[in-house]
């Protein structure tokens, strides 16, 4: 039997969440176990817990200072304004706590999607996105192929560069790469680039930049079926940014996986890659999904 929740009449409090609400809060805030603070809004009759939020135990720096947050509020008891009164004692415990400029929620939602809106609905805006594409490999190598003899052509090259495929490199070091530019877990990474378990890089259409003997980049990627590959990482270092390296290293993992039969390659871009889906509209790639951060700045306290 569902239990209605007459808000008007009996009204609703907040307080400090404590060991009675773990339920609660495991049911309400299942993606944030291990925050900062809880709160819990309980209906005025029953005292019984009506929604729950919370703080991360952690803040983002950028583009300002904030933690994540999780609000839930039971469907019966929803825009009464609970969610708002939650939100109003977290911004208090985030300035408190982390002297936070803003909220953030704690994971991204899809563009468009109801959690989005609720999001919205309590002041919370886009400040970051994520999106999935799929690119034909058609079409790929004919594009990259004449930029890279240009730059061939002018001397752009290193003589002492050059690129291998992944199981010809020295695993270490691509690990110790990856661990630079873009963290991970050692053990999983090294596992996947010595071809091991489910998700392994491919050990032919992955490819390894090597200059004056040092790795300098990689394409890693994984077969998810028959004819497309997931790009799973697009590292350089910072030496060799910005330019033929960039180029070479696609250039080569297209040629090392159209030989195995792919037709698609799927990637995840930031907002920092503008030139990444730029190239992928242009080439007729799709845009299959945007995940977006939401966040909201905190009014100043009186």
């Amino acid at each position: 039997m569902t239990v209605l929740f007459d808000i008007p009449q009996t009204g609703f409090a907040i307080r400090a969440a404590d060991a009675r609400d773990s339920p609660a809060l495991r049911m309400l805030l299942p993606d944030l176990r291990n925050g900062s603070a809880y709160f819990v809004a309980v209906d005025g009759r029953n005292q019984l817990p009506i929604g729950a939020a919370a703080l991360s135990a952690s803040c983002r720096t950028e583009p300002i200072v904030g933690p994540g947050i999780a609000i839930e509020v039971i469907e019966p008891c929803r825009r009464q304004g609970i969610a708002t009164a939650l939100l109003n004692h977290l911004e208090r415990a985030a300035a408190q706590v982390f002297d936070a400029k803003a909220l953030y929620a704690a994971r991204r939602v899809e563009r468009d999607s109801e959690f989005a809106q609720r999001w919205r609905w309590l002041g919370f805006m886009p400040v970051a996105s994520v999106e999935d594409h799929d690119l034909p490999t058609e079409g790929f190598e004919e594009e990259l192929t004449p930029l890279f003899e240009r730059m061939r052509a002018k001397g752009r090259i290193p003589a002492e560069a050059s690129i291998v495929p992944l199981y010809e490199a020295n695993a270490a070091a691509v690990l110790q790469l990856h661990l630079d530019q873009m963290g991970g877990d050692r053990g999983e990474l090294y596992r996947k680039i010595r071809g091991q378990g489910a998700g392994a890089f491919h050990p032919r259409y992955s490819r390894v930049l090597i200059v004056d003997g040092r790795v300098k980049g990689c394409i890693l990627a994984h077969r998810v079926a028959a004819d497309i590959a997931a790009v799973d990482a697009n590292i350089l270092d910072p030496e060799v940014r910005g330019g033929w390296a960039n180029v070479w290293l696609k250039l080569e993992a297209t040629r090392g996986a159209l030989c195995l039969g792919i037709k698609t390659f799927r990637f995840t871009t930031f907002d920092q890659y503008t030139d990444t889906r730029r190239f992928t509209q242009r080439l007729g790639g799709v845009t299959t999904r945007v995940m977006q951060l939401m966040y909201r700045p905190i009014a100043a306290q009186d």
